[in-house]
């Protein structure tokens, strides 16, 4: 007997085999459809598996046809085909991250991946021993299109609950890298709308590294007044918490900047924090002195909005509930205006 029909009524048995499971198998779930699921593909199933069987039979028998037996083939071996093509399609997707992730650090100046290298082993000794040998291209980019910084950065940020990593930018620093706001992405990209600017991409990350490097950066000249691609500044932005602010403070962050967005046209960041229910940053805004009382072009002020959220029936639990408690403290201290 060929390969291929001993293939093909294998494949049957066991296509069959793995219906009838599924017939026999008591159904699980937490609703009707999940209890349901198991008697429900076996019902679509069995009779697909009962077309294949008369077509391999009938194909099979000396007044069948060819093409009955290659339809049956098909259709048994149509789950293998679809499973080989798949993992042959994940397996080259892991092959290509693989070698798109290789590029991290690698430079054209031998120097340049010499550092990366260090870095990523957390050789600080390495690196200083490196630097030492001469100031390196802080402009050049590896094949992900950052500098030495960013990549130092991105390795930072990146491994949670590991400080010691954040200690390599501190070394990049004082050794002269600028803080590029473009360090991490060399341009804006629709691939990378929160890379394109150094800070802002911290902003948004909220590990601990992540804000130990942000404060660094700032301490080394990078911009404190960031903006995202809307001309909205970067304490709008929904990615807000109250250690990143507390940081932009420290450096002298303008907090009074309105908003320029024509549907919140010069809304101020206190009404945007009150807006999306972040309390910990409306208590902050206040406390930094930004009026509740300001009214906006379209007659909304924060206590219009405060009104809105706080509608009969909202309530708000666990540290929203301290943090809105405190917020609402702290604004019946303020005089109304």
């Amino acid at each position: 007997m060929r390969f291929h029909v001993i293939a093909g009524w294998t494949l049957l048995a066991l296509e069959a085999l793995f219906v009838m499971m599924l017939a026999l198998q008591k159904n699980m779930g937490d609703d009707a459809a999940g209890r349901g699921m198991a008697t429900g593909f076996a019902m679509l199933l069995a009779p697909v598996v009962l077309v294949a069987a008369a077509l391999l039979w009938w194909g099979s028998r000396s007044g069948g046809t060819t093409l009955a037996w290659w339809l049956g083939f098909c259709i048994v071996a149509s789950p293998v085909a679809y499973g080989a093509t798949t993992f042959s399609a994940g397996m080259l997707k892991k092959i290509d991250r693989s070698m798109w992730r290789a590029q991290q650090g690698r430079f054209a100046d031998s120097q340049l991946t010499e550092l990366a290298r260090a870095i990523d082993a957390q050789d600080a000794p390495g690196v200083q021993r490196l630097l030492a040998a001469g100031p390196p291209d802080w402009t050049a980019r590896d094949r992900w299109g950052r500098t030495l910084l960013g990549h130092a950065i991105v390795q930072a940020v990146s491994d949670y609950g590991d400080p010691s990593r954040a200690e390599f930018v501190r070394l990049l620093l004082a050794a002269g890298a600028p803080p590029a706001a473009n360090a991490i992405a060399a341009e804006a990209s629709m691939a990378s709308v929160s890379e394109h600017n150094l800070v802002y991409h911290l902003y948004g990350v909220h590990n601990a590294n992540a804000l130990a490097v942000m404060d660094m950066v700032l301490s080394a000249g990078a911009s404190v007044d960031v903006v995202d691609e809307d001309g909205r500044p970067i304490y709008y932005s929904t990615y807000t918490v109250l250690p990143a602010l507390e940081i932009l403070a420290r450096h002298g962050a303008d907090f009074t900047r309105l908003d320029p967005r024509s549907d919140r046209l010069h809304h101020n960041a206190l009404m945007n924090a009150v807006s999306m229910q972040m309390w910990p940053a409306a208590l902050f805004f206040l406390k930094q002195g930004l009026s509740p009382d300001h009214v906006a072009p379209d007659g909304q002020s924060m206590r219009t909005i405060l009104a809105e959220v706080d509608a009969p029936g909202s309530s708000y639990y666990g540290d929203d509930g301290i943090a809105h408690s405190a917020f609402l403290a702290e604004l019946a201290r303020q005089p109304v205006k």
